[in-house]
Formats: structure tokens, sequence, C-alpha cells
């Protein structure tokens, strides 16, 4: 099977549901799984939309950064205010990028965190009296280099309903807040829109069902039932793993193995060769993360630490050796400077409870 880049069950509820509610097993569930992905594939496939080449749009990346560019509904005479925002976001994006684009009014009881959390995070284009939360609008885009976020700041402040942004490339409060309201809307391919429609409509179609302009700018629309779109094509902000999430990386990693267990109860195994590649072979990024010197047991317990704040991704099932992979990103700070990530590739061995690590770049 090629790698699912993600599998979303956390926003998601169908999969949990239907294993849940029907007690199906480990080993039907991971082949429901897979018949779920090879569908979704081959509809874009017949949509000329090549699924191996959206990864960067659905996993997080070393080299890139995200936003939440948050907009004053009250600014904005219509009441369909996410049609007027995007009538001022699209032309501004670049035509050639694979991007996520997430949208959600900014919500919350606790009105007093969300100020907090706007105050310290925000990057101002103009100043604004906080009133509530859910009067404010996100869009939350990844893969963004910082030329592109700069661009869409400066040419967004003309559009007066535009306040500023969040950065959330590396992990914040901020972030973990987006997480909870931001939801999946569009998957953009250069100049190809792909979005959900009715689960009830055929996947022939290719319908713009929102009241959205999403054809300006030579933008055109590839649509495709929602199930497919929300379990395999949205992208998932980076969070610890909440206890509400524990369903989303037990069907993640079902996808790829009959038997999906807490990965809390694994070990991290660093074989001695391996510490010895990356010591050698990876010592500018080793050293950039303050690791040049760590041995294998603080390596080890770095990653440990790591495998339960965040999700797991590029999930890859390799029937010739019966071996099962993953990635997670490894988020690590430093005293000056912006944290560094990597990406660290683990085995997963239910049969040991070990997370064997492949490599660490």
């Amino acid at each position: 099977m090629q790698p699912i880049h993600t599998l979303n069950s956390r926003g998601h509820m169908l999969l949990e549901f239907l294993r849940d509610h029907f007690g199906i097993t480990g080993e039907r569930m991971k082949r429901e799984i897979q018949l779920l992905f090879s569908d979704a594939t081959r509809i874009l496939a017949s949509k000329k939309i090549d699924y191996s080449g959206l990864r960067n749009a659905l996993v997080p990346t070393m080299d890139r950064h995200e936003a939440a560019f948050l907009f004053d509904s009250t600014e904005i005479s219509s009441s369909n205010y996410g049609r007027e925002v995007f009538n001022h976001l699209l032309p501004l994006l670049d035509p050639r990028t694979t991007q996520s684009i997430l949208v959600g009014d900014l919500l919350g009881r606790d009105q007093q965190l969300v100020f907090e959390i706007l105050k310290e995070s925000m990057i101002l284009a103009r100043s604004f009296t906080f009133k509530h939360s859910s009067l404010l609008y996100g869009v939350y885009l990844n893969n963004l280099t910082d030329a592109m976020v700069e661009r869409l700041h400066q040419e967004l402040r003309n559009f007066r309903a535009y306040l500023g942004y969040i950065p959330t490339t590396f992990s914040s409060r901020a972030k973990v807040y987006l997480s909870t309201c931001m939801a999946g809307f569009l998957l953009k391919k250069g100049k190809t829109l792909i979005m959900a429609h009715e689960d009830d409509r055929s996947n022939t179609e290719n319908v713009n069902i929102t009241l959205y302009d999403l054809d300006q700018c030579g933008y055109r629309v590839s649509s495709l039932q929602s199930n497919y779109f929300s379990i395999f094509l949205t992208y998932k902000i980076e969070r610890p793993v909440f206890e509400g999430d524990q369903a989303d990386v037990e069907l993640a990693l079902n996808a790829i193995s009959s038997q999906a267990q807490p990965l809390r109860e694994f070990d991290v195994q660093l074989d001695e060769a391996k510490h010895g590649y990356l010591i050698n072979e990876k010592l500018g990024k080793m050293h950039k993360a303050g690791l040049a010197q760590a041995d294998r047991a603080m390596i080890q317990s770095i990653i440990r630490a790591k495998v339960n704040e965040s999700y797991i991704y590029n999930l890859v099932y390799r029937d010739e050796h019966d071996v099962m992979t993953f990635n997670i990103m490894v988020e690590i700070g430093r005293s000056n400077g912006y944290p560094t990530r990597m990406t660290a590739a683990l085995e997963y061995v239910p049969a040991k409870k070990t997370l064997r690590v492949i490599t660490l770049h």
C-alpha cells in the first residue's frame, strides 16, 4: 500500500463509531480502512489528482510555516462573512502551492483565556477592541514560506476586517486552542481546490456546495464525498494527545496493523549502529537540536516523550516484509532562537511493544 499521509478520527467520528458500535475486530478494521483509502485515491485519480502529491498539505513540514489569519466579522456587512474573506484571500494565494485551508469561528467558554492567547500571540495589522471571540473568523494555512506569510499579512491590511495573524509553526497554547476550533475546508493543489460534497452525491461530480466564490482567479473545484475528504484529506493541527484523542491514534495505527495498542505503553529503541549513523551523518541537524553529544538513552527518552505530544502520520505497511512504520514530529526547544524540528521515522512493533527508530532528520 502507498503511504497514508494522515488519517483523521480526531475531528471525524465515523471510523470510531463503526468500530465501537459494531465491535469490529482489529484485522477487519484494518481491511476496511485500507479499502476506504483505496477508494479515496481511486476517486482522486479519476479527477486527475495524484494523492501522493498532496503530502505537503497533509503533514507537518520542517522548513515551512503555519499561521491563522484572523478577521472581525462585525466589520463585514454581509452575514456570509466567510465569502467576503475568501474574496480577498484567494487572489493572494500562490497559485503554485499545495496547502490545506482550515476555517472556523474562534469559539470558547473561557473568554479571558482566549483574550490572553490573542494578546500574547497575535501579530497585529491594526488595533481592535476584543468583544467576544465568536465574532472573530479564522483562516488557517500551512506549507507557507516566510515570504508568503509576510505578503499575505501586508496585502490583507487593505481589507478592513483583517486584524492580524497568529504564527503557529511551533507548539504554543495558541496552536492548541486553534486546533479545537479550526475545521478542514479546502485542500489546495495548485489551481485546484479539493473539497467535500454530500455523501449521497456521486463522486463523479465536482460541485461547490458552499456560497463561497471559489472559481475566481482561475481556480477550479474538485469535490468528493465528505467521509473520504474528512478522513484522508483533512490536515490535523499538531497538539498533545488528549484523552479524547486516543481513538484517533488507535485508528491511525489500525490502518497499518491489526494490533492497535496505546503508544504510551511502548518503549523506544535506538540501535547502537543507528545512533552512530545519526551522530556521524546527521551531525549538523543533531548539533542544531543540541543532541550532538547525546547518548542513545537520551535520544530514546526525548523521542519517547514526544510520542504523546503530537499525532502520527505517513503511515506505511510494507507487506513483503510485514513492517509497519509511521512518522512523528519532534520539536526540541533551544535557549537561543526558535525550536528545532526533526522528523522521527519509527517502526511499530506491537508484539514487543517497541517503537524502533529508523531515522531522525
